[in-house]
């Protein structure tokens, strides 16, 4: 059977809170039984952006990362409190809302914090993919609906159409693959992977010059691992490097200049070298 799937793109998403204010428009002050109780207008989001800084001036870069329940086929929470939780056929995940009240248990059963808690009803909630919406002939939630960018879009296809789609595009998902996340995401290493960068330059009578289209490449244990050209002002990035994964070393070459190299350091943050004189 054919199951909704969620792709959010992390280059795309400009951090507007359109999808945010989307769901509250939605839920807030709107009882969708038996899929839901209304939203409690404040203190709670079913679904959230985080903004996410990368590196240091003048290398540095801000993305946002949109994240909701997962809606996962081997759902924790389902584990864990199996009367109070349904997994349809079609993928999505529904909290019953009779079971939810006063059980605040259900925050704990979801160990990616998912599940939120309703002061004003004093009862637990979470995403519900807008249920209501979809049986009733919509192709997406508000949320996807609303997004300006189409930094969030629908899969909604067979379970092995979908695993094709993560190869194709290296999507990845921010839960354990183990429980089975329905909600992916594209250029994910733009939020959790570090990146490399600096710039190439040399002196000549008038100064220091920026070597343009200057050849760029990056070693580890004498190994290529990427190759690149300076930008107009000399500069160069390596992204999707893996956090706490050792030594590199950056090597530039350009015509008439020779070439020179820098060793850096990767651990938890990407790195900015500065300036490698030719």
């Amino acid at each position: 059977m054919k199951k909704w799937h969620i792709v959010i793109d992390i280059e795309k998403c400009i951090g507007c809170f359109s999808c945010l204010m989307a769901c509250k428009d939605e839920h807030v002050g709107n009882e969708w039984l038996p899929y839901t109780d209304a939203q409690q207008k404040g203190g709670q989001k079913w679904i959230a952006t985080e903004r996410v800084e990368r590196g240091v001036y003048p290398h540095a870069d801000v993305k946002y990362r949109t994240t909701l329940c997962n809606h996962c086929a081997g759902a924790p929470c389902a584990k864990a409190a199996p009367k109070a939780v349904s997994r349809r056929e079609d993928g999505v995940v529904l909290l019953d809302p009779a079971r939810a009240v006063g059980n605040k248990d259900l925050l704990k059963a979801c160990p990616y914090g998912k599940i939120t808690w309703n002061e004003e009803l004093g009862t637990a909630q979470k995403c519900t993919l807008c249920a209501h919406l979809l049986d009733n002939g919509w192709e997406e939630p508000r949320c996807v609906h609303a997004c300006p960018l189409r930094a969030m879009r629908v899969v909604r296809c067979e379970s092995a159409a979908f695993e094709k789609l993560v190869r194709d595009k290296k999507l990845r998902p921010v839960v354990p693959r183990e429980s089975g996340p329905r909600v992916y995401y594209k250029n994910l290493h733009l939020v959790d992977r570090c990146f490399i960068a600096g710039d190439i330059a040399y002196q000549d009578s008038d100064g220091e010059c920026c070597a343009k289209n200057a050849t760029v490449k990056l070693t580890k244990d004498g190994k290529l691992v990427g190759a690149t050209t300076t930008d107009f002002f000399g500069g160069f990035r390596f992204d999707d490097i893996e956090p706490n994964s050792g030594q590199y070393t950056v090597e530039a070459v350009w015509d008439g200049r020779g070439g020179a190299s820098a060793d850096v350091e990767v651990f938890e943050e990407s790195v900015e070298i500065g300036t490698v004189y030719l």
